[in-house]
């Protein structure tokens, strides 16, 4: 009697290793789908602050003006309306800094990072961008995502260098 409670408490042992187990792999699977879940719910979030800005910087012919002549050639705009693209373009620079950020954070996954980075690298490489790295405001910018984007101007300037020196 003895060996037969012996082998039923053996048995238990292994139904409750089992059981431990299963239960392992679908908390696993449960953390791994809310991982998806937060990502979908910041990409989408993201795409949303994306257009709010798009349609914030289009409200007046004025506004977009200034910013898309900031963005490319910030000298070719009065000292005022500099004063206001440089604020536009910043908070435009605010939001691209977070995605950079976001992404160094692993917040990001790859697939999502993949499809703003040339919007965070195009941003960089603006004349308007030069402007803020010239002011003093570019301290109020992380300085991981400023290293980041002077590091990114300088790659980006050699590479044309080097391709009017072979020209």
């Amino acid at each position: 009697m003895k060996e037969i409670l012996e082998e039923y408490a053996l048995i238990a042992q292994i139904i409750s290793a089992l059981a431990v187990i299963i239960s392992l792999i679908f908390v696993g699977l449960q953390i791994r789908s809310n991982t998806k879940a937060t990502q979908a719910s910041t990409f989408h979030e993201i795409a949303a602050l994306d257009i709010h800005i798009l349609l914030s910087l289009g409200a007046s012919k004025e506004a977009s003006r200034i910013i898309s002549t900031f963005r490319m050639n910030p000298d070719a705009l009065t000292e005022e309306e500099r004063n206001h693209g440089f604020h536009l373009f910043a908070a435009e620079i605010r939001h691209v800094e977070n995605l950079f950020l976001q992404n160094e954070n692993k917040m990001l996954s790859k697939k999502n990072w993949e499809s703003r980075k040339s919007l965070v690298d195009g941003m960089v490489l603006t004349s308007g961008f030069g402007a803020l790295l010239e002011s003093p405001n570019k301290q109020f910018f992380d300085g991981t995502f400023i290293h980041y984007a002077e590091s990114l101007r300088k790659e980006h300037l050699k590479k044309d260098d080097d391709f009017e020196n072979k020209n």
